[in-house]
């Protein structure tokens, strides 16, 4: 019975709570167990499902998928400020074989993928073969192409004397300039 009451009572204050901050027009950020994460709103939860509003389209997801939601996010960080920021930072993480700062430079909803891809190549010595790779590698931002949440960087790729020239899109999420893998 206390168990129950606790659920109701949890489930009560998270109804009150996205009511709260769908109508100040926030964003949440929900969790999944896979470390998946993405924005948006919940805009309504029934018979454990949760509504979910996001990129335009909505979804429902069960109470059981989901590891966590933030009603609250924190102020956009000064490193992902431009696009540029961001890509410079992904540069010096993959360097640095900081890979948790790699990912960070990603948008939410690849987060979990890369975390889960990066642990497998961890596992089979990718990673070290990534950072060879990237030794000695020249990046050249040529161009910068914004348009309202959405941007394009086109970057010249250097090593030796081989070169490319190459588009990396991004997306701004909650202030903050994020990545998209390439399609």
């Amino acid at each position: 019975m206390a168990k129950a009451l606790t659920r109701l009572t949890i489930s009560v204050a998270l109804l009150v709570a996205a009511a709260f901050w769908a109508t100040n027009a926030r964003a949440e950020v929900i969790e999944l167990l896979d470390k998946t994460k993405m924005n948006g709103k919940v805009i309504h939860y029934y018979d454990g499902v949760y509504t979910i509003e996001a990129g335009g389209q909505t979804m429902k997801l069960p109470r059981d998928k989901i590891k966590s939601i933030s009603f609250t996010l924190p102020a956009p960080r000064a490193e992902f400020s431009t696009p540029e920021k961001t890509f410079d930072r992904w540069r010096k993480a993959l360097g640095e074989g900081a890979m948790d700062k790699a990912i960070d430079c990603y948008a939410l909803v690849y987060q979990g993928m890369l975390a889960k891809q990066m642990e497998l190549g961890e596992a089979k010595g990718g990673i070290k073969q990534m950072r060879k790779e990237i030794e000695g590698t020249k990046f050249q931002i040529k161009g910068t192409s914004t348009k309202g949440e959405s941007a394009t960087l086109k970057v010249l790729r250097q090593k030796g004397d081989e070169s490319d020239t190459g588009e990396i899109a991004f997306v701004r999420e909650s202030g903050e300039w994020k990545m998209l893998p390439p399609q």
